[in-house]
């Protein structure tokens, strides 16, 4: 049921009280492998115990009309009972472990944002309308819908729940760059009611709200600011904005490390993530937001770290994908891995620099004429990279504007696996290999539950199983 607030009486009485007690008791309860963006909650690390081992294709899904015929909107979330859910500008899919879909759900306004995992919810956010929602995925069948704000930003966001919050961006900002989010709403999660909602100095793109699971929140602006929130409240704790990059842009955001710091991948000075220019990827102490180390990047820092360890290298690791926007030929990217402590570099592996057709990244221009005729967005328009994952073995995987996925094995000299044609070793001496896939990825593109590697597409859903 469609609901803009809830102050009446009903919503108060015990029986209803009883009832969101029991609602956030099954939530605590349910442990989705892949419920958000970043992974597991509160963790957020952007890795996974799984392990790609002799995972092959074992299913996709396009629309039925054909592959650019649609928008899709991230990559899938995973729950507990090994289903599947995809947002598309057509609307929110269910699938089960064989691809078979369970329900499509029309969603209230065209959604740009992936959807997230919260006990027997499935939530989202719909940037034509300004709506957030939330939806049985049993079912498929609405729960509620609460109008939070005219419109949103279109760019791919990533809204989380946790601990009976739903995280999520609103108000479409209208400043020298059109788009993202200039506040951030707490909504609960069982009813839709809007708990708080928090002005930020710059707007937030494609928000991708963390969960230390110390009552907090924790997100980046478009300029690499950090914040800090009361998870219940919306008061602020901490913020910082980092002086020297307030003009900066990057659709890159933050992710949590398991040892009290969190990392960002921006821009710095008046850098807008284009080509020849830099980024940056800064460690943050999670008590207090005081900046711990910065490490500037040969290309501009336009996606999200993954922290973990990586394969044959000590240590725990920051791994990001530093890459410049679409926009002209030649577009040059790398793979860098770097002390989680120190920001030190570990190994950088180099690739051939991006030249896609007018610019842009693989499937765009080939489907602008078809999704031109379906009144959707015309292209996808995604960053350089995905947000790298790191699997239970230390690979990392990461997809590529050129449509292929990359996996960096680690250290040539201790690989014992099966050798292919497609694979290189960098300057550092670290096994890589490109896996081609079809069209470019968006930055929630990968995501894993045991047994299971998927990665969607701008347009397609692909489901590797062992």
């Amino acid at each position: 049921a469609a609901r803009e607030d809830c102050h009446d009486e009903p919503c108060h009485s015990p029986q209803f009280l009883q009832l969101q007690q029991q609602v956030r008791a099954r939530a605590q309860e349910v442990t989705h492998p892949w419920p958000h963006a970043r992974g597991r909650m509160p963790q957020q690390y952007g890795t996974t115990p799984e392990t790609w081992t002799s995972h092959k294709l074992s299913w996709s899904f396009s629309d039925p009309d054909g592959q650019f015929h649609n928008m899709f909107s991230g990559g899938a979330v995973i729950d507990e009972d090994e289903n599947l859910y995809q947002m598309t500008y057509k609307g929110l899919y269910a699938f089960n472990l064989s691809g078979h879909q369970r329900w499509h759900y029309p969603t209230p306004g065209l959604s740009n944002n992936e959807p997230a995992l919260y006990g027997d919810l499935v939530l989202g956010s719909a940037h034509s309308s300004g709506n957030a929602f939330a939806v049985n995925r049993s079912t498929g069948q609405a729960v509620w819908i609460t109008k939070i704000a005219q419109d949103l930003g279109a760019d791919c966001g990533y809204p989380a729940a946790y601990d009976g919050v739903f995280v999520v961006g609103g108000g479409k900002g209208h400043g020298a760059i059109e788009g993202g989010n200039v506040a951030v709403f707490g909504l609960d999660v069982n009813t839709g009611e809007k708990l708080w909602q928090y002005a930020v100095d710059k707007p937030v793109w494609n928000l991708t709200p963390l969960f230390p699971g110390d009552g907090s929140t924790v997100f980046m602006d478009f300029a690499g600011g950090v914040y800090k929130l009361n998870l219940h409240t919306g008061e602020e704790i901490w913020k910082n904005l980092v002086k020297d990059a307030r003009e900066s842009f990057s659709d890159g955001g933050a992710t949590l490390g398991p040892n009290g710091l969190v990392y960002t991948c921006s821009n710095p000075s008046d850098y807008h993530g284009l080509e020849g220019t830099t980024g940056v990827v800064r460690a943050f102490y999670l008590s207090n937001g005081t900046e711990a180390w910065w490490k500037v990047t040969e290309f501009p820092c336009n996606t999200y770290p993954a922290v973990g360890h990586t394969s044959g290298v000590e240590g725990l690791s920051v791994v990001v994908a530093p890459g410049s926007f679409m926009g002209q030929q030649h577009l040059h990217a790398s793979i860098l891995s770097l002390d989680a402590f120190t920001g030190e570099t570990k190994w950088s592996v180099a690739v051939k620099p991006w030249d896609g057709i007018f610019g842009q990244a693989a499937g765009d221009a080939e489907g602008f004429a078809t999704r031109l005729q379906e009144h959707i967005q015309r292209i996808c328009l995604p960053a350089h990279w995905s947000a790298p994952m790191i699997d239970g073995n230390g690979m990392v995987l990461v997809g590529r504007s050129d449509g292929q996925l990359y996996r960096v094995f680690g250290p040539d000299a201790g690989y014992k696996g099966v050798r292919s044609p497609n694979m290189n070793v960098s300057q550092d001496g670290i096994l890589s290999e490109a896996m081609p896939i079809g069209s470019a990825f968006l930055h929630g593109a990968l995501s894993a539950a045991p047994g299971i590697f998927t990665i969607s597409s701008c347009d397609t859903l692909y489901v590797f199983q062992k």
